[in-house]
């Protein structure tokens, strides 16, 4: 377990300067998730069957992870009035390391604990943060591993693309720009 933190530790530390990008999954069948929430509701990949779902591995100890929870905040936010949902698994912390970080980086999703890093292991998280976006059948379709800005547009037509058919931006694209900034 140790072996496994510190290569996550180096491997965070060494994203730092590479430019991320979305990649097309190509690593086999969805993995299962289900996970309790900070406040011990349970979450299934399930549960959210229909809308597409954005799956952030993540530490508080990561400085890239904590770089780019704002830029999630802010595409789950733009992103309110469609089927879209964001899942953010913390890796291996306790509930109140977690919730200190809460109070200074407000997250308006849910936050799911990974208590014994089981659920990273099946979806091969090796380094953080890495995220997944998961179509609407349930089936992963993109990946990026490092830090990501969420709000570029690479990132937001990705999600236009797998969002289900009447899940299309009601608004202009000027304006979902607009709206991260």
């Amino acid at each position: 377990m140790i072996r496994i933190l510190l290569g996550l530790i180096l491997s965070c530390c060494a994203t730092l300067a590479v430019a991320q990008q979305l990649r097309p999954w190509t690593g086999g069948a969805t993995p299962p998730l289900a996970l309790q929430d900070l406040d011990g509701r349970p979450h299934t990949l399930e549960d959210y069957r229909g809308k597409v779902v954005l799956i952030n591995f993540w530490a508080t100890w990561c400085e890239p992870c904590r770089e780019e929870m704002p830029s999630i905040n802010r595409l789950r936010a733009s992103l309110a009035a469609q089927p879209f949902a964001v899942l953010a698994v913390n890796l291996a912390e306790t509930e109140p390391r977690i919730r200190r970080f809460m109070e200074q980086v407000r997250l308006d999703f849910p936050v799911l604990l990974d208590r014994d890093s089981a659920t990273a292991k099946a979806w091969r998280t090796r380094v953080l943060p890495v995220s997944f976006l998961v179509g609407p059948d349930g089936r992963i379709r993109y990946t990026v591993i490092g830090g990501y800005d969420w709000t570029q547009d690479a990132a937001r037509q990705a999600i236009f693309a797998l969002l289900p058919p009447g899940g299309l931006p009601t608004q202009p694209r000027a304006a979902l720009s607009a709206s991260f900034r």
